[in-house]
């Protein structure tokens, strides 16, 4: 059951399509939706080493950050409760201030279900720093607990066609039964796909899952690659026009992010539709 969804605000793209998700998903499930909007004062003050008596520029750029970052911040605080109310949701805003990691991580504790973008958490379009990745504060959100969620690509789609990527480990078939369960849209054509070495062993799990599928009500068709995972997966999402992937993460040794698969890192760094992420 689906009552509780929490949105990531970060005032680009991303956040408008997180809102139309949102939004959507509310009203099918008669759920509450709120929205969380974080900045990080202290990333924001950051403007690197200043130069004899360039004190004041410095502070006049410290000054602008916040100022922008604050009014995108309002703005895409405006655009989710023009959009729960003109659709009837019920919904609450959050305005945070401190380390995005720490904050999603308490405002996660106790929802059903997390919307994020795939690039744009918290961004708010002011940094661009060489050596920030956005993917890997999602990545590490969901490594940290904050699970299960949908990632979403800047660019609105109907969810119509779901690709459920299946290796037969616990964290996938976790991932796969939370999103079965859910069934956050009823009518979805589901395919599962399976990558193994041996077609037989391959066949055999798309089976197994599929059953599983079949006890909730859908029809999934089944499909055997023999490929790598982590260079064949998006492909065969663009090639069935997938509208979102369903990815657990299979547990690793000490190194690989701890929790994360090499797989699922690329995917998420690299998707151009909706994920739906667990373990």
């Amino acid at each position: 059951m689906l009552k509780r969804i929490l949105v990531s605000l970060g005032g680009t793209d991303f956040s408008s399509v997180a809102i139309r998700r949102a939004v959507e998903l509310a009203q099918i499930h008669g759920a509450q939706l709120t929205a969380v909007t974080v900045v990080d004062v202290r990333r924001l003050r950051r403007v690197g080493p200043v130069a004899i008596g360039g004190g004041g520029a410095a502070r006049d750029l410290r000054e602008h950050r916040l100022q922008v970052t604050q009014k995108r911040v309002e703005e895409a605080i405006g655009e989710f409760e023009s959009a729960c109310i003109a659709a009837g949701v019920k919904h609450c805003a959050r305005r945070e201030e401190g380390d995005p990691f720490q904050l999603m991580l308490s405002c996660a504790r106790y929802q059903d279900l997390m919307i994020f973008g795939l690039q744009g958490i918290f961004e708010y379009g002011i940094l661009g720093d060489a050596d920030y990745r956005p993917s890997d504060v999602l990545t590490r959100l969901i490594t940290g607990g904050v699970r299960p969620l949908i990632a979403n690509s800047d660019e609105y789609r109907p969810i119509r066609r779901v690709l459920i990527a299946y290796s037969g480990s616990v964290p996938s078939a976790k991932t796969m039964k939370r999103f079965v369960q859910f069934r956050l849209w009823p009518d979805v054509a589901t395919r599962i796909v399976t990558f193994h070495a041996s077609r037989q062993k391959g066949e055999q799990l798309g089976a197994e899952a599929a059953e599983y599928c079949r006890f909730h009500g859908l029809e999934p068709e089944v499909r055997c690659c023999s490929g790598k995972p982590k260079t064949g997966l998006l492909q065969e999402a663009a090639d069935w026009q997938a509208d979102m992937i369903v990815l657990g993460s299979s547990a690793r040794s000490r190194l690989s992010r701890r929790v994360f698969s090499e797989t699922a890192l690329h995917v998420i760094r690299e998707a151009d539709r909706a994920l739906f992420l667990g373990q």
